[in-house]
This record gives structure tokens, sequence and C-alpha cells, in this order.
């Protein structure tokens, strides 16, 4: 196992590179799983604004209008003069006033009540729309009751009971309504740094191999040319698991439970079956480089491109119906799929349309070897 053994050294002479990648994503994916986790904890709740209120109203609506708002706002007294107003609103004590004319019960009878309601904002503000709707809300609705014959009392009463009430959503996907986990969030960046790692790592090992003198003296030796590629590809392969297996530590540690679930070891073969594509990646880069600065260059071409276009920096709700179809050419996009599918998934039977996805990452990998082992068949007949 010799050369197994240089390769392992090579390996660990170009340890740097791709561990600062490692640990950049570590500190990445920890902020998204505390910032994930602050989420869930957030609740929807309106916005409270400081109101102030002169109502002169004598009848029942301009009282009931103040209640209302009371229930969602601050309502503070209006200030003495002008002067003062702008002083509050200034320096944000207030954020609308509104002052409720006399004959507003009357008015709203007559369907002219709004046009007579005045309010005071700061200009530019987007306090006015939101206080403004509010008003326009029960006031419609108010409306609705006295042009059907009722009092005003009774009007008041059925407007705040309606008010009151609060509109059911369903949505049409269970993953629309619901936050998703961390483990989403971890595996979904995965092929950025895989696509990195492998064509960096894998690649200046091989590289190493395939320098002109080293590869002549290896062609030299006692050991046979299939040998020598066999511990080669051995040599591929415990790379390919060493960093696979860094990365599920990783996310053992940071999703917790969801590792062990369903969508968690659907995630898993997911990142694995991307990592071997990587590993094919790294391959066929390795066949039209020359020197560390195209390798390096090779690494950011593809997995930025690969990383946009496939939509694992760019959702693919976002992108064109042309870009979702030109990235169906791109494994990243098949990987994305699967990982937006595990999540709709409660077990394994459910779940043919990731395995699905993973048949196709594969063939990506076998057509990315099948490609630079045409190339470099290509390379040892010019070279002879």
């Amino acid at each position: 196992m010799q050369v197994f053994k240089v390769f392992c050294k090579v390996m660990l002479k170009h340890k740097t590179q791709f561990l600062m990648y490692i640990v950049i994503y570590m500190i990445i994916s920890i902020a998204v799983s505390r910032s994930v986790q602050e989420s869930k904890v957030m609740e929807f709740s309106k916005v409270s604004l400081k109101v102030a209120v002169d109502n002169r109203d004598q009848g029942e609506l301009g009282g009931g209008l103040v209640s209302y708002l009371k229930e969602y706002n601050e309502i503070k007294k209006v200030p003495k003069n002008q002067e003062a107003v702008k002083d509050a609103m200034y320096y944000q004590e207030i954020d609308y006033v509104l002052l409720i004319p006399e004959d507003f019960t009357e008015k709203i009878r007559e369907g002219t009540g709004e046009e007579i309601l005045e309010g005071t904002v700061v200009p530019g503000s987007s306090t006015a729309y939101l206080i403004e709707n509010e008003i326009k809300q029960y006031l419609d609705t108010a409306s609705m009751y006295l042009r059907a014959g009722m009092d005003s009392v009774s009007a008041v009463e059925l407007t705040k009971e309606d008010m009151q009430q609060e509109a059911d959503v369903n949505y049409l996907e269970k993953s629309d309504g619901e936050s998703l986990p961390v483990g989403f969030h971890f595996f979904r960046y995965l092929p950025y740094v895989f696509m990195v790692v492998m064509i960096l790592g894998l690649g200046a090992v091989m590289k190493t191999f395939r320098d002109k003198d080293l590869s002549a003296r290896n062609k030299c030796s006692a050991m046979s040319f299939f040998n020598q590629n066999v511990q080669i590809i051995l040599g591929c392969i415990f790379f390919t698991l060493v960093v696979y297996t860094l990365f599920m530590v990783m996310a053992l540690c940071l999703t917790g439970d969801y590792f062990f679930s369903i969508k968690g070891l659907l995630s898993a073969v997911n990142a694995l079956v991307f990592s071997i594509c990587a590993a094919s990646l790294a391959w066929l880069c390795v066949q039209f480089v020359r020197s560390m600065e195209e390798l390096n260059a090779m690494s950011n071409v593809f997995s930025l491109s690969f990383s946009f276009l496939g939509g694992v920096f760019v959702s693919l709700d976002l992108m064109s119906d042309g870009v979702r179809q030109a990235a169906k050419f791109i494994p990243s996009y098949w990987y994305v799929i699967a990982n937006n599918e595990i999540q709709k998934v409660e077990s394994f039977a459910e779940a043919g349309s990731v395995y699905q996805s993973y048949l196709v990452v594969l063939l990506f990998a076998l057509a990315f070897f099948a490609v630079g082992l045409l190339a470099n068949r290509m390379k040892l007949r010019t070279a002879q």
C-alpha cells in the first residue's frame, strides 16, 4: 500500500486549503442554525402604534372607534397646541394624531363620515397606512349595519364582534405553513463546500501523481499500473469518506434529533451521493489543469456557477422558467430538489421523487468520470 500511504501524505500536505473551507462552513452553519431557532420563537403580532385621539363625537361611533383602536394600539392624549404635536411626533412619542368631530356619528349615517376625519402623521411614514386601514375597516363595517337600519348602539356592538374575528389560513402544501428545520438549511449549502473541498483536495493530490517526472518513475517501478491505480482510487474513496464523515458529525452536533429522523437519514444519503458526484467532478477537472492556480480557478468556476444556477444560493422559486430548465443540466439542481422533497415525506415509501434525484446525481457522477477517463486516455495517446 505504498501508493496509498503517499496519497495520504500528499493529502495532509494540502490540508490547510480544504480545512479552511470546512471551518468557514461550520461557522456559517452555526450562525444559520441560531437564526432559525430564534425565528421559531417569534410569533406574528399586529403592530402597536402610539395614537393620540381627540374624540369630540357626541354619538356612539366615536367612542366605539376609540375602543377598537385601543385594543391594538396605545391611545394617548393630544398635545395642547400644534407645536407640542410636532415635537411629540419628531421624538416619536406619537405616531398618529386622530381628530373625531362632534357630528361624526351623524355623518357616518349620511355616508360622509370618513371624509371629515382629520389625521396627522409624519410625512413619508408607513404608520399612516396601518392606522388608516384599521379605521377604514371599522367604519366600513359600522356603515354596513347603519345602512341596514340598525341603531348606533347595535351597530357598534356588532361591529366590535366582527372586528374580533380572525381568518384561518390554510396552505396548499404542508411545508408552506411550517418553518423549515435547521437540518434543511445545513444540508442545503453542502454542494458548494463539497465541490470546493473535493476539487482542491482530491485535485491537488491527483495532480501530484500526474506530474510528468513522478508518473514516469511510477511506470518504471515494480508495482503494476493496475495496482497503482487501485490504490489511488482507494485514496480518493478514503478522502471522500473523511470529508463526508466530518460534515455528518457537524450535522449531528448542529441538527440534533433531525439527523436520526427519516428526513435526516435521507438528507445524509443525499449528501453522500453528491459527495461522490463532487469527487467525480474533481477527477474531471484535474485532467485539464497544469498548475494549482488553474485548479483554484476551476474550483471557483464550478462551485459558484453550480451553486447559483442549481438553487443552492438562490432559491429555485425566484428563478425564471428558462433558468430552471437550464439548471436541470446541473447536479446541484437535483440535490436541491431532493433536499426540498425530503422535507415533505414522512416515510421511506413516500420518497420516490427523492430516490429519482439520487439516481440523476449518480448519473452526473458517472458522466463526469467517463469524460475525465476519455480525456485521460487521449492525453496518454498523445504522449505516446
